[in-house]
């Protein structure tokens, strides 16, 4: 695959360049911030995405399925190169994950009429990729100077210049800590290519734009029909003056997609739920996320109508002051008690790339209180883990077959990437419905130490795919400050065990 050069001339340069395409794949870091062509925070008091339908010819995706979006052929991503008397090793992608890198031309300043141009698709169109957050630019230019300079001098507020707001901002984290950087370990060319990507920013609103500005378009968004789901009143669970929580249906992200902003739990709840207001009576652009939830769970999840309410939350998830919930659903039972394990902190990082899609944990504590600091401690307790019927005939499409299938109560007490997942999994139990996890049941890193079972591993991480369907876990309920919520039934139906003993703790 080539791949556009990281360091380029400056939009002054190039106003009169040449207007060349540049088809590449690219994924982009999920920012929960998006600007308008001026620097600003856009506003967005009502989602542009009201109407219309999930399943526009533009925009055709559903279920996470790969659908032909257009009459382009598919573009295909190779990870190796050829091989000498072999067929080159190449992998398809989907539609939504291809983008556009391309220039605003010298006699071009609509920005509607730009993506027109580089997406082949009309104004009317280029104006809901628009709208959708499926265009990002970068708003000013840095020289191969500046970033070396920033690459070399002390740590200062430059560095923020160019980035989205990260998630966490304003709880007194330092930048290098929310990007979860190591100084220490990043490479030059991992800085420069950081900051190449944090230059980019999303647009959404139609506006001008300099010609000679670098633009990228995603021109088939990834998009969530389970969005919609929260017409549904029932779907919320609290309100009050600050917080907002909701029963997030599955194979929805908590976070926007690179190709999607609206399409996301704040964005639907602001869609379908809104209007909201603050406690000073200020209309709320788009309520704001207090913690993730993985996209192919559904449960609770909690928004707050402003950045105080934001912070609250992550004090007192920062002091366990959270209590959490959770049930799952497994064809083994799992061990009832406290279960205590060890991730390799830089792949628990969330947003990093590299290493494996999945986390591998380990049973054994770090043997010093120096080397715990490269892990991260694990920690949840299993109240009950009780046998169900499942019945394949309420048209989630599962089929329990003649196994026998259990429900676990979790209190999550640390809440890490995949955590419940990868613990259940570690012990041999993973979720139903869960492709990424269940080819690695029973393996730990402790594993490692064994070049046969390394082998294993090995195998089993080729076979490793991000579900496409809901899987068997529910963030059944949450309790914090006074706020209680429980999620309404999970997609597997009622199993028996309910999360009343939760309530009375």
């Amino acid at each position: 695959m080539t791949m556009t050069k990281l360091m380029s001339p400056s939009s002054s340069k190039r106003s009169n360049a040449s207007f060349t395409l540049n088809l590449i794949f690219c994924i982009l870091p999920l920012n929960l911030t998006a600007f308008s062509p001026n620097g600003a925070i856009a506003p967005s008091a009502r989602s542009p995405l009201h109407g219309r339908s999930p399943y526009s010819p533009l925009f055709q995706q559903s279920n996470h399925e790969l659908v032909q979006a257009s009459t382009t052929p598919d573009v295909l991503e190779t990870d190796a190169a050829p091989i000498p008397g072999g067929e080159q090793k190449a992998h398809r992608k989907p539609p939504w994950m291809k983008c556009i890198n391309s220039v605003v031309p010298a006699n071009v300043r609509a920005l509607n009429e730009a993506v027109a141009m580089v997406a082949n698709v009309t104004r009317s169109e280029a104006n809901e990729l628009i709208e959708m957050g499926a265009v990002w630019a970068k708003m000013d230019t840095l020289t191969g100077d500046d970033v070396m300079g920033q690459y070399y001098e002390a740590p200062s507020s430059a560095s923020m210049k160019y980035a989205d707001l990260p998630s966490g901002w304003g709880s007194g984290k330092e930048y290098d800590e929310l990007y979860n950087v190591d100084k220490e370990e990043e490479t030059l060319d991992d800085y420069v290519e950081r900051q190449m990507s944090l230059r980019y920013r999303r647009i959404l609103t139609p506006s001008t734009i300099d010609p000679g500005t670098d633009i990228r378009v995603y021109p088939h968004p990834r998009r969530f029909p389970s969005c919609y789901e929260f017409a549904d009143p029932n779907r919320r669970l609290y309100e009050d003056t600050t917080f907002v929580v909701v029963d997030k249906p599955p194979m929805l992200p908590t976070q926007p997609e690179p190709s999607n902003y609206e399409e996301c739990c704040p964005g639907c709840v602001n869609l379908l739920m809104g209007p909201f207001k603050t406690i000073t009576g200020e209309d709320v652009a788009r309520p704001l996320l207090c913690h993730r939830v993985d996209s192919c769970v559904g449960g609770c999840v909690v928004l707050s109508k402003d950045g105080n309410g934001q912070k609250v939350f992550s004090d007192l998830q920062r002091q366990r002051k959270i209590k959490k919930l959770y049930l799952a659903v497994t064809t083994e039972p799992v061990p009832v008690g406290m279960h205590v394990h060890w991730m390799w902190a830089s792949l628990n990082a969330r947003g990093q790339s590299g290493g494996t899609p999945c986390q591998f944990v380990t049973h054994t504590p770090p043997e010093s209180r120096k080397k715990a600091q490269a892990w991260t401690r694990c920690v949840l307790e299993v109240v009950k883990s009780e046998p169900i019927t499942i019945s394949k005939d309420n048209g989630h499409g599962y089929d329990p077959g003649d196994k026998q299938h259990y429900q676990s109560t979790i209190r999550l007490v640390t809440g890490r990437k995949h955590q419940v997942r990868a613990q259940l999994s570690s012990l041999g139990c993973p979720l139903i419905r869960d492709t990424l996890y269940q080819p690695i049941s029973g393996m730990t890193l402790e594993s490692l130490e064994d070049e046969d079972a390394e082998e294993e591993i090995d195998k089993a991480l080729s076979t490793v795919r991000v579900p496409t369907e809901a899987i068997g876990l529910q963030a059944h309920a949450i309790l914090f400050a006074g706020v209680r919520a429980k999620a309404r039934t999970p997609w597997w139906g009622d199993g028996g065990v309910g999360g009343d003993d939760f309530y009375d703790s």
